[in-house]
């Protein structure tokens, strides 16, 4: 059986029809004359490896209905895609691996996956990996293993979908049951305000970053993921007691992870970072579109901030400008009236003044199961490049939240800044199994922190 719990809605979709590759989707096909820009999620669950027939015939019975997942890079600088003129080969798209038996094996072969080549000449550039072993069962990858079960790694090249309608795509291919996934956003008319915001970015954007030497180093080309988990329960308290979103939470954590990283190596004061926050413009009719519908905006991490409250603050301060002045709607709109080679010239003036993105994500917030096994949490990733040298994602599912950071080598202990962002939500270390905690648990938190809660009194 390879209907999927949504068939209707793909069914008719126009599969294999004429569909025009974006400026943001030219520029990850420039981008792949000098790297492989790879995205996806890495998905955990718990239960016995399904079996890897089953598993094939539903992976691929379901890709067939979805459009990004049957389309072909194109020649030269076509602006369509080509449609797929062969079946989809279990041997390339549905592929395993085993025997993961010692420490860090599940982890190694993860990392590998980061810039494995993608299905190439007449295949879609896409791919499902089964990783399966003693490490997979014993979570040996780390606290965010995948404990008592096996790992998926959906892996998508980026100019042919982005990390929502990865998203979509993992929840249509692999779920029992259907799931709301991420958020799907109507167009609206623009507000002059969110234009002038955009302006303003655009101007910071020329400049390159300061204060932030460890971000300009000389890429090693050699790329690693590490992640670390809060529960859902532990972030909404923190979010309650300050006021606001369990987003603006995950990047107060962020704040505070790349100011305690600053610190291992370079002691003293530590400036704020600017960094690219993606933000996704799908909207109805669009959850299985190819193509990247995503805009970004610039978000100035308060690291310098002294207290977790008042970085939680200057966060909010921003974020809530976003929402308010319309930012995604404005940007949505530029994509649309963009030159077609308009995201080549973003992609170069953007990493300069933000050396580091940010994306935040939701997969399922209710229980999800994939052959009877049960998500317990996932990652999406994005392999960097030399003109980023670190990503950090947050992706709900499973009742958690797990910070994703994939980093060059280059960047000295970056494999750190996962376990600083789960130690700044999650300062007692008990704290992060406790998912029945009070509110009070979480006030305890942000006064340990000795911080308050925007718009709570001093």
């Amino acid at each position: 059986m390879t209907e999927g719990p949504e068939i209707g809605e793909r069914s008719r979709m126009n599969v294999n029809g004429d569909h025009a590759i974006g400026p943001i989707d030219r520029a990850f096909l420039a981008l792949a004359r000098q790297h492989q820009p790879t995205t996806g999620f890495f998905l955990d669950f718990a239960g016995p490896a399904p079996d890897p027939d089953a598993l094939a015939e539903r992976v691929l019975g379901r890709a067939a209905g979805l459009p990004a997942l049957n389309l072909l890079r194109p020649d030269g600088r076509a602006r369509r895609w080509r449609p797929r003129t062969a079946d989809l080969d279990p041997g390339t798209h549905v592929r395993r691996r085993t025997g993961l038996a010692d420490p860090g094996a599940l982890a190694d072969a993860t990392n590998a996956l980061l810039s494995h080549p993608l299905p190439g000449a007449e295949h879609p550039p896409w791919d499902l990996w089964l990783l399966d072993g003693a490490a997979a069962r014993d979570g040996a990858a780390g606290d965010a293993g995948a404990r008592d079960g096996f790992r998926l790694a959906l892996r998508v090249h980026h100019a042919v979908q982005d990390g929502v309608g990865a998203a979509h795509s993992a929840l249509a291919l692999l779920g029992d049951a259907a799931a709301a996934g991420p958020p799907l956003y109507p167009a609206r008319l623009p507000r002059p305000a969110g234009a002038l915001l955009a302006a303003s970015d655009a101007v910071r954007q020329l400049g390159r970053v300061r204060g932030w030497p460890a971000l300009r180093a000389h890429p090693a080309r050699r790329t690693a993921w590490t992640s670390q988990d809060v529960p859902l329960a532990r972030l909404r308290q923190l979010a309650d007691a300050w006021r606001t979103s369990v987003n603006d939470v995950c990047l107060t954590g962020l704040a505070r992870a790349v100011r305690a990283w600053r610190r291992d190596g370079a002691p003293g004061a530590c400036p704020d970072l600017p960094v690219l926050v993606a933000m996704s413009t799908r909207g109805p009719g669009q959850r299985y579109a190819p193509g990247n519908h995503v805009v970004g905006y610039r978000l100035v991490l308060p690291s310098a901030a002294p207290r977790l409250g008042d970085a939680a603050a200057l966060v909010r301060r921003q974020t809530d400008a976003v929402r308010r002045t319309g930012t995604r709607d404005a940007r949505r709109l530029a994509v649309r009236a963009a030159p077609h080679r308009a995201g080549e010239w973003a992609m170069g003036y953007v990493r300069n003044a933000v050396p580091v993105g940010v994306s935040s994500v939701t997969v399922a917030d209710e229980e999800l199961t994939c052959l009877g096994a049960r998500l317990t949490g996932a990652s999406m990733f994005y392999d960097v490049h030399d003109g980023l040298l670190g990503y950090v994602s947050f992706t709900r599912a499973g009742g958690v939240v797990r910070c994703g950071v994939v980093y060059d080598a280059a960047l000295p202990r970056a494999a750190d800044l996962a376990h600083h962002w789960r130690q700044a939500l999650c300062p007692d270390p008990a704290g992060a199994e406790d998912e029945t905690a009070g509110a009070a648990g979480a006030a305890e938190a942000v006064e340990e922190a000795g911080g308050v809660g925007p718009g709570a009194p001093a």
